[in-house]
C-alpha cells in the first residue's frame, strides 16, 4: 500500500487541510467584525447636558442613527448636518459592536475640506453656509 500525503501545509495536520485565508487570529477577527458590522449609534454621556465633553445636539437615538448613516465619512469620523443646520462628528468608540458616539463640532477646521465639498453638493449647507466655514467664521 502506498503512503499518500493529503495536507498542503505540512505535518501532523491528521488529514485535515488549512489553508492561510481559513486560519483565524483574534485581533484579525475582532477587524473583521468592525468593518463587517454596520455602524451603530450610541450616545456617550459625556456630551449629554451637564456632561464634560461638547454637546450632542442629537436628541433620539432613531436621528442618530439615521445621521450616522447617511453621513460623510472622513478616516475614521464621519459628519452630518442635524434638521437645524448643526453639524456633528461621529467618532468611533473601538468596541466589537463598530459603536459611534457624536458631539457638535464646534471649530469649523475641523471640518475636512471634502465633507464640506459633499455636503454643499448634496444640498446639505449652502454656498454662502460653505464661504463661511471655510473662512473659520461659522
Amino acid at each position: 500500500m502506498a503512503s499518500t500525503s493529503d495536507s498542503s501545509l505540512g505535518h501532523g495536520t491528521g488529514g485535515t487541510q488549512t489553508t492561510l485565508e481559513e486560519q483565524s487570529y483574534p485581533a484579525q477577527a475582532i477587524a473583521n467584525e468592525s468593518i463587517e458590522t454596520p455602524p451603530k449609534y450610541a450616545p456617550s454621556p459625556k456630551h449629554e447636558p451637564g456632561g464634560w465633553g461638547s454637546e450632542n445636539p442629537i436628541r433620539t437615538p432613531q436621528e442618530g442613527q439615521h445621521l450616522l448613516e447617511t453621513g460623510y465619512k472622513s478616516g475614521k469620523q464621519i459628519y452630518n448636518v442635524t434638521s437645524d443646520g448643526t453639524i456633528v462628528k461621529f467618532q468611533p468608540a473601538n468596541t466589537p459592536g463598530n459603536e459611534y458616539h457624536s458631539y457638535k463640532v464646534d471649530s469649523p477646521r475641523d471640518i475636512p475640506a471634502s465633507v464640506l465639498k459633499e455636503m454643499l453638493k448634496d444640498g446639505k449647507i449652502s454656498r454662502a453656509e460653505y464661504n463661511k466655514i471655510r473662512k473659520g467664521k461659522r
